[in-house]
């Protein structure tokens, strides 16, 4: 069972050292009130021990055995539970006065525990006692005194240390939780507002409360930031923009010159052949800026309000259709494994230009005799759509930078092309939100979309 964000937030783990260094507190200052008291207590009970040693040593020295036990027999409550300890013993050892059992004489400090009968006052459980011995010239006195009183404080103390120290953990954890989820919230918050700004939305904003802490200075900071990033995006796309737009006019011109150029050339096989590459060529650039248009299109984000339930299963069907007789021309075989009935929510122009586009890739680069399938598949936590070719494949150290505008790796530089195909690609994927990444396909190159966790909608499973 997975446990609440909040109690693995950094302030939940904070509140629970602090709830253990108070509970440590606790346990501390407790265990020195307990010493404390418990002293104190203990040696009030022996100071009174003394005295009434000393006052029936005095009637011993005043009367003798006889008066000693009388005063002694005045002590005792009778059928009582009294926390005054007596013993007087003959020299024989035969108890004249007392409430203890016979025992062997001894002289000076000494506790122990007694049994004594149950009564109103007492469960008849063993009780300690500190006790004072003193020998007489004709027998012995034990004069002591219960530390029952001591150890009921003391039972009291630890019962009140166990209270206190699990409403001090609780008290200290409930606090936690609450601070840890309403610090959670505003992490969230900020998360998902980075969330936003991830998948392109450069106008978005952390929410700030306005209370001045430091996650309301964090946010300030961050979106200083997001605005000049903005800005500077902004200015980026505008200057791509506006060469694109203002080279493709100039550049649709001089084709048609080239075009009439051309066609006036006749038969002149060597003026043919150099205005023929300087059109090809002139289409290559018109289609580069064709694509850099089509890739700004895509990352502003207006493709999103056309976003509609699409048929992924269906669309790579109709691209292997599509394409077949083109990879069959071209010496090569077009395979498709696909599992029916996957979809997603997006562009389906722009899917199809994605799909068509890792085909086309995979057609141009390879060599006659390529194996080359097209595979879309329920995988963990959505839909795979993979493109794969048994052909030369890419270094691994390029894998990741194929997919940068323009890039064409060492053998693809003889090949025709723009080095924007797996680019628009790449931007075509997060716009619905997927991820791309190419892998080796064991011989070969693999490129393979992931898009999120599937949901059903519309008849299909919409991702």
């Amino acid at each position: 069972m997975r446990l609440p964000k909040y109690l693995s937030s950094t302030s939940f783990r904070i509140a629970v050292a602090y709830a253990g260094l108070f509970a440590a507190s606790v346990v501390i200052l407790f265990s020195m009130a307990y010493s404390l008291i418990s002293r104190e207590m203990e040696q009030q009970v022996r100071v009174g021990v003394e005295q009434e040693s000393r006052l029936l040593d005095r009637a011993y020295q005043d009367g003798g055995l006889s008066n000693l036990a009388n005063m002694i027999a005045d002590r005792i409550v009778p059928g009582g539970r009294s926390d005054n300890i007596y013993l007087l013993q003959d020299a024989t050892g035969t108890v004249i006065a007392g409430n203890l059992p016979s025992m062997a004489p001894f002289v000076g400090w000494r506790e122990f525990e007694i049994q004594r009968p149950s009564t109103k006052l007492g469960n008849g459980k063993a009780e300690s006692i500190v006790a004072v011995g003193s020998q007489l010239t004709d027998g012995s006195l034990v004069v002591g005194g219960s530390l029952r009183g001591v150890n009921e404080v003391q039972r009291h103390l630890l019962k009140t240390l166990n209270w206190t120290l699990g409403l001090t953990v609780l008290l200290a954890l409930t606090g936690g939780i609450v601070m840890g989820r309403a610090a959670l919230r505003r992490v969230e918050a900020i998360s998902r507002a980075t969330c936003d700004i991830i998948r392109g939305n450069l106008s978005r904003r952390v929410p700030v409360r306005g209370n001045g802490d430091e996650l309301d200075e964090l946010a300030v900071n961050i979106n200083h930031m997001l605005a000049r990033i903005e800005i500077l995006m902004g200015n980026l796309r505008q200057v791509t923009n506006d060469i694109a737009h203002d080279l493709r006019t100039p550049l649709g011109r001089l084709r048609q010159r080239l075009e009439k150029a051309r066609n006036r050339a006749g038969q002149c096989e060597e003026e043919c052949q150099v205005l023929d590459t300087a059109i090809e060529e002139t289409d290559a650039i018109l289609q580069t800026f064709a694509a850099l248009l089509r890739i700004a299109e895509v990352e502003a984000g207006a493709r999103k309000q056309r976003f509609t339930d699409v048929d992924l299963s269906g669309l790579a069907e109709t691209i292997v259709e599509a394409y077949e007789t083109v990879a069959e021309d071209n010496g090569q075989k077009l395979t498709a494994a696909i599992d029916a009935g996957l979809g997603c929510r997006g562009d389906r122009d722009l899917l199809t230009q994605m799909l068509a586009n890792l085909v086309e890739n995979a057609i141009r680069h390879t060599p006659s005799g390529t194996a080359i399938g097209i595979k879309v598949a329920r995988a963990a936590g959505g839909v795979l759509v993979a493109v794969g070719d048994d052909g030369p494949g890419v270094h691994v150290a390029d894998r990741d930078k194929i997919f940068r505008r323009l890039y064409r790796t060492q053998q693809s530089r003889t090949t025709p092309g723009t080095g924007l195909g797996l680019s628009l690609v790449k931007v075509i994927a997060e716009l619905h939100e997927a991820t791309v990444a190419a892998h080796d396909n064991q011989p070969g190159l693999r490129v393979e979309v992931s898009f999120p966790v599937a949901a059903m909608q519309g008849g299909h499973e919409i991702v």
